[in-house]
């Protein structure tokens, strides 16, 4: 349809708002409560406009014509109207500029600062504050308004991780519409009212695992990370744009930086991932990153002792130590999250150490690469017929956030050429949710089971009896008494497994999402494959690190005619290895496998800070950690995504691919892998890849579906179980850097060991009691 927006002709379609057709014909109007993906209410008054439109006349239909000009006459609205509640209509006209229309703005910014304080010298907004850019682009800079500004508590702490001022909010309703539209978790709201309203909630802190994207979405300096207050003014920082590797879900960040230390993180914009937000774990978990205790020089042992040296004495070393290594004699280990150059250069290292022992950690025991259609992350926002087999919210948060998507029935909105909607008019407050969507299957009560129509919880490691089951019923292969029979012992019942089918089968576009739980056994991500073929679903595998993918694609992880990473770790404790390096691992959290590893003849340890295994380490090489290294990743639904370094102050570490570079010199050839520049080539090469990997949008790129996943998966070594069953519940933070991460820790509580007073009991636990125990072959110290 065509509409007149200040005066330029603008072919809008139906269903658009006023305020995008204004920023779509390149204009600018003030706004303060819109925000992108969430709903439009016209709170603030910021964006109104002159709007007029023609009518029809009701007895012959036809358009009402001005007599001067014979066009349609134009009917303007008594009154400014807030465009971003505005639907756009053929033939409107919409004045944003003229004198009227900005005195209302004008006037409207008047309001606003009646109460906001004048503290724009000291408040970390400043600089990046919506408000202070309108007041100086709308605002008279004169105000008739004389008396005492209204006082409020100020630096409220919300919980440990953001803090509210309470006099400089601007009641917009952003961050109370967040928690209801986004997350689904209601903790905020308005209290009181007329001058006295204020935001509060009645809970204890934010129970949610996503609070920290208030503080993104805040138009003024109301709501603030609690890790960056008063740390820099925002034109100070050196601001970085990359990819998460904390998880699979390849959510974009912003990572600020200042003097060499990150000072904070924000969600950065990728509409098909993770929108703009991103989870707590993520966002505040970076402290460690600037730990006094980081290892930033080279050490080897000299006289039992670490000294610190240079990269070319540690490497002559090394290279010294290996030159007449045997065949296998030699692992390579290296840690999940490593960037696909990594991946290329310790393939590499392999090779020249004639050495098939390279593995990846921690990874599962099936494949992590789906065998039939991928889903990608649009897929899961789109579908009518979700299975979610695990805990999507604790290993790849942004997942959670897509299947709340699919809930609302809204399909992701088109970008305009200004990006994503201001105000999308198919949102609204409290719209309803179909929750009849939505099955989750998990061992214990997960944060998504409060949104589905089917929520069960099955028995812990029933994983394969119940997806056999269900795959058996979906292929007509199982009668009512069989089916009964081995749905025996899941905690599922016959009724409720035949309601999760119906509904499957009656989806358009159904999806099965599956984690670690099912991956982790072999005859479970089996049934679940011959449950989504049966069922033509597509799938999407979350793997237990965020380049499980794409290090499978390219081969590090083992098939089943190599060695594993419980191999690895069994031939250091019988002795048929000489020598181990290993990035970013501690396998000596193990104690079987410390003492094992005082054997070897030599230890090389890749890590970012002093663990276990370094302290028995003959060499010690400073590693960079995910948010200062470069490369290239793919997540869990085939996305290529680019990892850019934020300037932080590491010393002499190095990433895989520098450790690589160093030990060429050393032993005098050139391998791959040694440069990012280098491993790219070989990378393309590996991967078929017919695009230059330098320039992967920061939006990533998604790369065709796999043919098929490793031959045949690795069995995995048993381990001792104990006498009863348990759970670490997960906590949405790197374990390992946990005590490197004070504020974070003191919000969430650390790692906590879930038992059933029985079991508990029959150990003489309690609650509040520290345990450790063994999980995957490592040890974990947990809170009951």
């Amino acid at each position: 349809m065509k509409i007149t927006v200040n005066g330029k002709t603008l072919d809008a379609k139906p269903g658009m708002s006023v305020i995008d057709a204004i920023f779509a014909v390149g204009d600018d109007v003030p706004y303060f409560c819109s925000q992108e993906y969430m709903s439009p209410i016209g709170a603030c008054r910021m964006c109104l406009a002159k709007i007029g439109a023609p009518r029809k006349d009701r007895a012959t239909g036809e358009w009402i014509l001005d007599e001067e000009t014979g066009k349609p006459k134009i009917f303007w609205f008594p009154n400014p109207m807030a465009t971003c509640t505005t639907q756009v209509m053929e033939g409107m006209v919409v004045d944003s500029v003229s004198e009227g229309v900005k005195d209302a703005q004008n006037g409207m910014v008047e309001f606003t600062l009646i109460n906001h304080p004048l503290d724009c010298p000291t408040c970390d907004k400043g600089g990046a504050c919506e408000l202070q850019d309108r007041a100086y682009e709308y605002g008279t800079g004169r105000s008739r308004f004389q008396f005492d500004k209204r006082h409020q508590e100020k630096h409220h702490a919300l919980s440990e991780l953001i803090t509210l001022d309470r006099e400089r909010c601007i009641h917009c309703k952003r961050c109370v519409r967040y928690f209801e539209e986004v997350p689904g978790d209601e903790v905020l709201d308005f209290i009181e009212r007329g001058g006295h309203t204020y935001i509060g909630t009645l809970e204890d802190g934010l129970p949610s695992p996503f609070t920290g994207n208030i503080t993104d979405i805040c138009p003024v300096g109301a709501l603030l990370d609690s890790t960056s207050r008063f740390r820099g003014r925002n034109w100070e920082y050196d601001h970085t744009d990359t990819t998460t590797l904390d998880d699979p879900s390849g959510a974009a960040l912003r990572v600020d930086a200042r003097t060499g230390r990150i000072e904070r993180i924000k969600a950065g914009l990728n509409p098909d991932v993770n929108k703009s937000w991103i989870d707590d774990g993520t966002r505040f978990g970076h402290e460690y990153v600037d730990s006094e205790d980081r290892v930033t020089l080279p050490h080897v042992r000299k006289n039992g002792v670490l000294t610190p040296t240079t990269w070319a004495d540690a490497m002559q070393l090394i290279a010294s130590k290996l030159e007449n290594a045997g065949e296998h004699e030699t692992a390579v280990l290296i840690r999940g999250d490593a960037t696909l150059e990594e991946g290329v250069a310790a393939k590499a290292l392999a090779a020249h150490l004639n050495t098939g022992r390279l593995d990846v950690a921690p990874r599962t025991a099936g494949s992590v690469l789906p065998s039939g259609p991928a889903a990608t992350l649009t897929d899961v926002a789109t579908s009518d017929g979700l299975l979610i087999l695990g805990d999507p919210t604790e290993e790849a948060p942004t997942v959670d956030l897509r299947v709340k998507d699919a809930l609302k029935g809204v399909d992701p909105p088109e970008l305009l050429p200004h990006g994503v909607p201001i105000a999308d008019l198919r949102l609204r407050e409290r719209m309803p949710r179909d929750h009849a969507r939505l099955t989750v299957l998990a061992p214990y009560r997960t944060d998504l089971m409060k949104h589905a129509g089917r929520p069960h919880v099955y028995a812990a490691g029933s994983e394969a009896g119940l997806l056999k089951a269900l795959a058996a019923r979906a292929q007509d292969q199982a009668g009512d008494s069989d089916f009964a029979a081995m749905l025996d012992g899941t905690h599922v019942t016959p009724e409720q497994a035949d309601a999760i089918l119906t509904q499957l089968r009656g989806a358009d576009k159904p999806v099965i999402v599956w984690s670690s739980f099912v991956a982790n056994d072999l005859d479970a991500d089996a049934a679940a494959r011959q449950l989504a073929q049966a069922l033509g679903a597509r799938t999407l595998i979350l793997g237990p690190a965020a380049n499980a993918q794409g290090l499978e694609r390219l081969g590090v992880t083992p098939s089943h005619d190599r060695y594993d990473h419980a191999r690895t770790l069994q031939a250091v404790r019988d002795g048929s290895l000489k020598a181990l390096i290993v990035s970013q691992l501690d396998p000596a959290a193990h104690a079987p496998t410390a003492a094992a590893l005082e054997n070897l003849d030599l230890l090389v340890v890749h890590t970012s800070f002093m663990t276990a295994t370094a302290e028995q380490a003959d060499v010690v090489l400073p590693a960079r950690t995910p948010l200062d290294k470069d490369g290239l990743t793919i997540s869990a639904e085939g996305r290529l995504l680019p990892v850019n370094a934020a300037p932080v102050e590491a010393g002499a570490a190095l990433d895989f691919t520098g450790l690589v570079k160093a030990f060429g010199e050393a032993a005098g050839t050139r391998l791959d892998g040694r440069s990012i520049k280098n491993a790219r080539r070989a990378l393309a090469a590996q991967l078929n890849l017919d695009f230059d990997l330098a320039d992967v949008p920061q939006t990533g790129r998604l790369l065709p579906a796999p043919t098929g996943g490793r031959a045949k998966a690795v069995a995995r070594t048993a381990t001792a179980q104990p006498a009863g069953p348990a759970l670490v519940t997960p906590s949405l933070m790197r374990s390992e850097y946990l005590s490197r991460n004070p504020k974070l820790q003191k919000e969430r509580g650390g790692e906590a060991l879930t038992l059933h007073p029985t079991t508990a009991s029959e150990h003489k636990l309690k609650a509040g009691d520290r345990v450790a125990l063994t999980v995957g072959g490592y040890r974990r110290e947990l809170t009951v």
